[in-house]
């Protein structure tokens, strides 16, 4: 049996990287009528540098960086939240 499937796909097959011979991306269905200008834009603004194994360790790295800062900075706000409260029951 077959079974149709209406889906934009982008094919990008010239990724000017050593590791990546082709990319495919399936775009989601609320944004498969963007114009081919658009997805262009959104497929050059995905491009993370993907040339060779170190720059994938390198963007895990940024992830973590980025997961941890979210981390202080929602600690941060809470204990400057419990520092406010105690100064309100104090004073």
């Amino acid at each position: 049996m077959v079974k149709g499937v209406n889906r934009t796909v982008i094919e990008v097959n010239d990724t000017g990287s050593k590791v990546f011979e082709k990319i495919v991306f399936f775009v989601s269905p609320q944004y498969g009528n963007l114009n081919a200008k658009s997805l262009q834009k959104a497929v050059n603004d995905l491009s993370l540098g993907l040339d060779d194994y170190k720059n994938i360790t390198s963007l895990r790295s940024r992830m973590k960086k980025k997961r941890r800062n979210f981390i202080f900075s929602v600690s941060g706000a809470l204990l400057l939240s419990i520092i406010g409260i105690i100064l309100l029951i104090v004073l």
